[in-house]
């Protein structure tokens, strides 16, 4: 089923830019139709009791300095959506039928990203969002979780400085899980345009009857996908940067894996796959759980 609903995060900030534009360039393939959305904080949020130790002109201003922001925050990410638009000479399409090409939407709903997302990603093909910038950013780190876990759709989380092209060279990490089994039925629409697609499997995978990659070449190629296979050799390194790493000697333009086959909580301690690549990753991912 090819793509034709793309749902872009976007938060207000540098990112936006790179949302847009890595929607547009899954977009532009299937005549997709893009809602560009923002979630707009509830000022009421960023006082977790109101009123418990705090005087009554500590609360009010405190809800004020946080409507500004929201307010702020909104404004970039429509000004971002509204230039994005106008350069790239797109149509409006605010229901279906949709024209015959890409167009686009402008969605503004109050309250916390994590919920606001959530509810629009699962009534959507593929959601784009952009990467996490750095360790310290919780906020967003915290939404691309939500969406992987509490959506049941495809996530593509886009890098800073996404390459030129997107989807003409694809990596698929495969290591026999189910999640990674779903990442790659999302991705077939994309998969069936690739000029290259490599399957890359770690030798230290735990699925190791899984991992025998001749399964998933046959299944790819029944769609009508010729794969290669490359095996690595993690070694003393995490086979997060190990992926990374194969991924790039490939000159892949995109990475199809799965998302947090390990519970999250031993992600947290000891660290895993799917958070060294959202934390890396110079390449767009298409994720799933």
């Amino acid at each position: 089923m090819p793509i034709k609903s793309i749902l872009a995060v976007l938060s207000g900030g540098t990112a936006d830019r790179v949302s847009l534009g890595m929607a547009l360039a899954v977009g532009k393939g299937f005549n997709a139709h893009i809602d560009a959305l923002h979630a707009r904080g509830d000022p009421r949020d960023a006082i977790p009791v109101i009123g418990e130790g705090m005087s009554g002109p500590l609360v009010e201003e405190i809800l004020q300095v946080a409507e500004r922001d929201a307010t702020s925050r909104s404004q970039r990410a429509r000004e971002a959506f509204e230039t994005w638009r106008k350069d790239n000479n797109l149509p409006v399409a605010e229901t279906p039928p949709p024209p015959a090409t890409v167009s686009c939407a402008w969605r503004e709903e109050q309250g916390s990203e994590e919920d606001v997302v959530t509810r629009r990603g699962r009534v959507a093909d593929v959601i784009v969002i952009a990467r996490p910038a750095n360790a310290k950013d919780l906020v967003t780190e915290t939404v691309v979780e939500a969406v992987l876990f509490d959506t049941g759709r495809p996530v593509i989380v886009a890098p800073p400085d996404p390459p030129s092209t997107m989807g003409e060279r694809v990596a698929i990490f495969w290591n026999g899980s189910i999640q990674v089994a779903r990442a790659i039925g999302f991705a077939m629409p994309l998969l069936r345009r690739a000029q290259q697609v490599q399957i890359l499997t770690a030798d230290e995978s735990k699925h190791a009857e899984a991992s025998s990659d001749s399964g998933l070449v046959r299944h790819l190629g029944w769609h009508g996908v010729k794969a290669t296979v490359h095996r690595f050799h993690p070694g003393p390194r995490a086979v997060g940067e190990g992926l990374l790493a194969q991924a790039y000697a490939g000159n892949a333009d995109m990475l199809v894996m799965g998302a947090f086959t390990q519970s999250r909580l031993r992600q947290m301690i000891l660290g895993g796959v799917t958070r060294r690549v959202l934390a890396e990753t110079k390449v767009p991912v298409l994720m799933a759980h």
